[in-house]
């Protein structure tokens, strides 16, 4: 008998009850804003008990299965080897689509369980919200299971995709998922007081859990940045990618929520669109789990999961939830309370205007990751450039910026415009004060100037009001820690994206040589497990080590992978990411490996080489996606086009489709060369090509000689301390916000 299939359809429909005779009961016992049924005597929580015991169950199953090496289960063999290391053999549970429904399940419940222990009042509708999307998370995995038996069983699975062999593999997804989890309790909230006609009580409950979701999704988001950072050769954090951008939306959504709250509390105005946006949050979590899952947007995005047959119920899940929250919410929309707000120079009219901004920057965004499915809809699908979401966004950051560094000095009261300026003028001295420095250090756009200067604001003003509010106790520092951070990030990014600076060198092993102020020398190879260690001393002159970024074959991606090294110091990083390996007894010359960024022109041995755009298009490649790199190659006063490929397969596999080039008339050979795609960075809108076939004469001794990409980037370390203290200030007004209920 397949236990994990029993546990999966028993969890089904114990779900589906709870969430009916939640509503039953919810319509028995309703008798006001704190009615409260026994557990003794409620059977949904009974029921919804048996749906996390199942949750539970099925979760211990497949980690049993993993542990055990139970390859008769497509998703064990598929995820798992007996090689796999323990810590990867636990990770292997969310690696794939099916673990990760799971987990989410599992987390959903847990949580729910929490809800129900921690809540003064049964509140029946919300329980019976929360019940349904368990049902439906279990009902996806009765069409998909990480149960699965396969009819041939291997001696030995396939294991895990090396890229997602790193530590921060079990940790980011758990994060990132109880985030998603999280946000389902102030939509069911919201929607629970729709339906009670309870308008404001709702989010004395609710304000708890929407801190709890904006942390948890804010620090997957985070690690997950940083993750990427510190594995891929490119060295970007944020890519602007249409799967990043799924999880980035719902939580500024949620971030505007918190301020919306924060007025609602003391004002008792915004009760409607705090209503919204809680319904909202979560619905943009729906709209990422279909971007995500659904293969949509497999030619657009390297993160996008295959399609496992699930969009229809995906769709229908998005169908129902809009229907029933929208809907409600339009029914009960002119009987909720409404406060006209007075738009004075207060903290409210501050609260607002960031609440507004924080929205402007979702929707911009929203519309940037959904432009694949709009432009289908109407012709050939495409997305937009990541340059879209750098100019539309950056106007919303600059006013971020300015409001957090003027908001702590407002009171809810209107304020003189004499004791404003008195209050600011430290702040503002301060401020100016930097953007001098800024301008020393090189900074001369007029944009980046502001951007520097609204981030100094807002980093010196909650500095201030930090130390004048420590008296009160660590627990009032939540806020200002957390804008002290979105300053210290916003003043990273400009310093890490408008001054970092990349070259590409050859290094022959042995032989010392000067790159951007460090002497590197290559040592050679070292062997270790599975993937090789180049091993590099480096030296300043002052201090040395060695560095060690990993170069491998993959039999899994059936490719080559890079891993870079990052030396990381208070004012820069030093960030060594090897490209390729090559004997020095090989033909060299023209042909080898070169990179183009996008418009750029090289002359390599007779051909003339424009990198024009990438190609995401599908290439006949079903259930998985491709990415080319259109390049417009001259020869001998002719044009023509090439456009070599990177292949990846549903299961992540890589394989390179290179390209032929024209024959040139001189050619001492009847082969067409070729071009390969060796590398991408979408953020940096570079590609790394490599020629083949073009002779030439071997003009040195047999040996090594390593293709390193160096790369100096300024206040990496501001970006990461920025991050945290955000994190660490919301858990801190998460604290205290548990604390006083």
């Amino acid at each position: 008998m397949n236990f994990g299939i029993v546990a999966i359809w028993h969890g089904f429909f114990a779900a589906l009850a709870a969430a009916i005779v939640f509503i039953i009961e919810g319509r028995k016992f309703n008798r006001g804003p704190r009615e409260m049924l026994p557990v003794k005597k409620s059977h949904a929580v009974k029921l919804f008990y048996l749906a996390t015991g199942a949750s539970v169950v099925a979760s211990f199953l497949l980690f049993a299965d993993l542990l055990s090496h139970q390859f008769q289960f497509a998703y064990v063999a598929k995820n798992s080897s007996l090689n796999q290391p323990l810590l990867y053999l636990i990770s292997a549970f969310w690696a794939g689509q099916e673990g990760t429904f799971l987990l989410w399940t599992l987390l959903v419940t847990l949580l729910g369980y929490v809800f129900l222990k921690r809540s003064n009042e049964r509140d029946h509708y919300a329980m019976s919200l929360i019940s349904s999307y368990v049902a439906f998370l279990f009902l996806l995995m009765i069409v998909k299971s990480p149960f699965e038996t396969s009819a041939v069983i291997p001696h030995d699975g396939s294991g895990m995709n090396p890229l997602l062999q790193d530590p921060w593999m079990a940790i980011h997804p758990p994060i990132l998922f109880i985030g998603y989890a999280a946000a389902l309790f102030p939509f069911a909230l919201a929607v629970s007081g729709l339906i009670r006609k309870n308008y404001d009580n709702w989010n004395k409950s609710g304000f708890a859990w929407t801190l709890f979701a904006s942390v948890t999704l804010g620090a997957g988001i985070v690690i997950g940045g940083f993750w990427a950072y510190e594995v891929l050769g490119w060295g970007g954090y944020w890519g602007w990618d249409p799967v990043e951008n799924s999880s980035l939306v719902p939580w500024l959504v949620l971030l505007a929520l918190i301020h919306g709250l924060l007025v609602q509390r003391q004002k008792n105005a915004l009760v409607r669109t705090n209503l919204f946006l809680a319904i909202v949050s979560f619905l943009l979590v729906l709209y990422a789990t279909f971007l995500t899952r659904s293969g949509v947007l497999a030619d657009f995005s390297v993160h996008s999961f295959a399609n496992l047959g699930i969009s229809n119920y995906l769709i229908a899940a998005m169908v129902f939830g809009t229907a029933i929250s929208i809907g409600t919410f339009a029914v009960r929309f002119r009987e909720i309370p409404y406060s006209k707000l007075e738009f004075r120079f207060n903290r409210e009219f501050a609260l607002l205007l960031g609440l507004f901004a924080l929205c402007v920057g979702a929707l911009f965004t929203f519309f940037g990751m959904s432009s694949p499915i709009l432009t289908g809809l109407f012709g050939q699908a495409s997305q937009v450039e990541t340059s879209f979401y750098n100019k539309v966004n950056l106007p919303v950051a600059i006013c971020i910026a300015l409001l957090l560094g003027v908001t702590p000095f407002l009171g809810w009261s209107e304020e003189t415009k004499t004791g404003i300026l008195k209050r600011f003028s430290m702040s503002l001295a301060l401020t100016l004060l930097s953007c001098s420095i800024a301008y020393v250090a090189g900074v001369r756009s007029a944009m980046q100037m502001i951007f520097v200067g609204s981030a100094a604001f807002a980093l010196i003003s909650n500095v201030i009001i930090t130390f004048r509010q420590y008296r009160s106790g660590w627990m009032s520092l939540g806020g200002p820690v957390s804008h002290i951070g979105v300053g210290l990030l916003l003043i990273g990014i400009v310093g890490s994206g408008a001054f970092d600076v990349t070259k590409q060198v050859v290094l022959k092993q042995g032989e010392p040589q000067n790159v951007q102020g460090y002497q590197l020398t290559f040592k050679g190879i070292e062997e270790h497990g599975a993937k090789p260690i180049v091993l590099i001393d480096v030296s300043d002159g002052t201090r040395s080590y060695t560095a060690s970024p990993k170069l491998y074959y993959s039999e899994y991606n059936q490719a080559v992978m890079r891993e870079p090294d990052i030396k990381i110091f208070p004012l820069s990083d030093l960030y060594l990411s090897p490209i390729d390996l090559k004997s020095t007894g090989q033909p060299e010359g023209p042909a080898g490996t070169y990179e183009l960024t996008k418009g750029e022109t090289k002359e390599i041995n007779g051909y003339k080489i424009t990198f024009a755009r990438f190609d995401m298009s599908s290439h006949g490649q079903p259930g998985g996606m491709s990415v080319g790199a259109v390049l417009s190659v001259s020869a001998e006063g002719v044009e023509h086009e090439a456009t070599p490929q990177l292949v990846f397969n549903e299961r992540g596999e890589r394989q390179m489709m290179p390209a032929e080039l024209p024959l040139l008339s001189k050619a001492a050979n009847s082969t067409a060369p070729r071009i390969s795609l060796n590398a991408i960075s979408v953020e940096e809108k570079k590609v790394l090509v490599e020629l083949h076939g073009i002779g030439a004469e071997v003009r040195e001794p047999a040996g090594q000689q390593l293709i390193l990409e160096v790369s100096i980037k300024p206040l990496m370390m501001v970006v990461w301390t920025g991050v945290v203290l955000i994190i660490a200030g919301s858990g801190v007004s998460l604290k205290r916000r548990i604390t006083a209920a």
